[in-house]
């Protein structure tokens, strides 16, 4: 298998993005470039140059997402900074590179195939190394741009989180001038995390319910306007562990209309919203035996009284996700419309 060789890649790419981002810099459209990202796929060995400025996103907003509310608009993760709606990209790049990414898939795949995962991260490390290197070197040829204040530039990994890599080519204050909701919600993580446990899950669990009755409040509206929405919340819920697990359980109760609410109401909700109550158990995957057993009982409930047969299939996934040495998978019919194994977890 051909050595694969880092320098020359790195050297083909250096050339090919500077003369890139020389040629813009000459035109008219070197205006308000705001983020300049390598759009990058490590299980491939490509890259791409993507940049964009504010006219070019203004005029994307206007033709295709004028509809959009503010929070999908802007931020990190709206559409300001989504690498796929920047308007330019880098021209068609040298043979050389195609070459090296041909031999980086080839080698790449020998790992998969022989289920070497070590070498398989450290070729997959060493590829993100290189584009940080790029970016470094790419320094003074970016100053060539006409730039926002909070311009930044960074790695965008497909299979990764899109924030994975951004810090290690920015500094925190170029990261917050950039994204400023995200140093706020930072500063709200800290006040949060200073709680005991057991009222961070009170809190995170009652802003869930917020979401998800869709009630307006103080809380939700300040979450919004740090763009983030309920799939933060149930983030946390899962970071917390185990020890959430019974108050996730307890909103399971509250929203299958079992139990009332705090102010005495009865609530009654979709499958659809009760699944994101599973769902954030079967992540946690532990929880004490008075919940499992919580749990059990509606799992019975639901299926000889309720008649509840499809969601007794998921209450059963997630018993079986928190204990699967007391339950066993699930078994349904063709339609996952049914469980067929009710009484396995009835004796257990």
């Amino acid at each position: 298998m051909k050595k694969l060789d880092f320098n020359m890649y790195k050297s083909l790419l250096v050339n090919h993005f500077r003369t890139n981002l020389e040629n813009f810099a000459k035109t008219v459209n070197n205006k308000e470039v705001y983020a300049v990202v390598l759009d990058s796929h490590a299980t491939y060995g490509t890259v791409n140059m993507r940049w964009n400025t504010v006219y070019d996103f203004e005029k994307r907003v206007e033709k295709f997402y004028g509809s959009y509310t503010e929070d999908r608009l802007n931020g990190f993760s709206g559409v300001k900074y989504s690498v796929g709606d920047f308007y330019y990209e880098d021209s068609i790049q040298p043979n050389e590179i195609k070459t090296f990414g041909l031999s980086y898939d080839e080698t790449i795949t020998n790992y998969f195939d022989s289920e070497d995962d070590h070498s398989l991260n450290e070729l997959m490390e060493k590829f993100i190394n290189v584009l940080v290197e790029i970016l470094d070197e790419l320094k003074t040829t970016l100053s060539l741009l006409n730039k926002t204040d909070n311009f930044i530039a960074y790695i965008v990994e497909h299979d990764e989180d899109v924030d994975k890599y951004i810090k290690r080519t920015v500094t925190i204050e170029e990261y917050y001038r950039a994204f400023p909701e995200i140093k706020e919600y930072d500063h709200y993580l800290e006040i949060i995390y200073s709680l005991p446990k057991e009222k961070q899950v009170i809190h995170w669990c009652g802003l869930l319910s917020d979401f998800l009755s869709e009630r307006d409040t103080e809380e939700v509206r300040l979450f919004k306007q740090m763009y983030r929405t309920e799939f933060d919340v149930e983030g946390e819920l899962v970071k917390l562990g185990s020890i959430a697990a019974d108050n996730v359980v307890n909103l399971f109760e509250v929203y299958s209309g079992y139990i009332p609410t705090g102010n005495g109401t009865i609530i009654q909700s979709t499958e659809n919203t009760r699944w994101t109550f599973l769902s954030i158990l079967i992540e946690i995957k532990s929880a004490e035996e008075g919940t499992i057993e919580r749990l059990k009982n509606i799992l019975i409930r639901k299926y000889e009284i309720d008649n509840e047969m499809r969601e007794c299939v998921n209450i059963a996934r997630t018993l079986h996700a928190l204990d699967s040495s007391r339950f066993p998978e699930e078994e349904h019919d063709k339609g996952r419309l049914r469980l067929l194994n009710l009484h396995e977890y009835k004796a257990n």
